[in-house]
């Protein structure tokens, strides 16, 4: 299961790309020792060669992700941005969304990621669930919401 603490949330978080949202995430999930120091660099790099943005109603999400090389602890890391940022969709590259949720994964087996990224697909696809989880105020709030859906421990 997925590990998800309070100081991997980020409410409220202002960033000017992708890029600084990933980086910002994974700065948080390398100072508890779950991800080693490069895994901002390597998801930044597969979110260029594979983008993770996903057209969800009401609004876009994206769940960037690297390969499990430099995880150390599986983890999720989660944020809401104060202003969309621009993430590209994972079925179109071309075409450029406003994300307002980043949830951030770290697995360190194959399997486990994409059980982790079928869980999240199926609750994300709920747009009251999504309205939901953007409403929340607290990191607290957010790590119970996670848990209550099976998704992090």
């Amino acid at each position: 299961m997925l590990e998800l603490r309070e100081e991997y949330v980020e409410i409220g978080l202002e960033a000017p790309d992708a890029a600084a949202v990933i980086e910002a995430l994974s700065a948080r999930l390398h100072a508890s020792g779950a991800v080693e120091a490069g895994y901002a660099a390597a998801t930044i790099a597969r979110e260029q060669a594979h983008p993770t943005g996903l057209p969800t109603q009401p609004f876009a999400i994206a769940i960037p992700h690297a390969d499990a090389d430099g995880v150390v602890r599986s983890a999720l890391a989660f944020a809401s941005l104060a202003e969309p940022v621009t993430f590209k969709n994972m079925a179109d590259w071309d075409e450029e969304l406003a994300v307002e949720l980043v949830v951030l994964l770290a697995n360190n087996s194959p399997e486990e990621q994409v059980r982790a990224l079928q869980n999240l697909a199926t609750i994300f696809g709920q747009a009251e669930l999504l309205q939901e989880l953007r409403s929340l105020t607290t990191p607290a709030q957010v790590v119970a919401w996670f848990k209550e859906r099976s998704i992090a421990g």
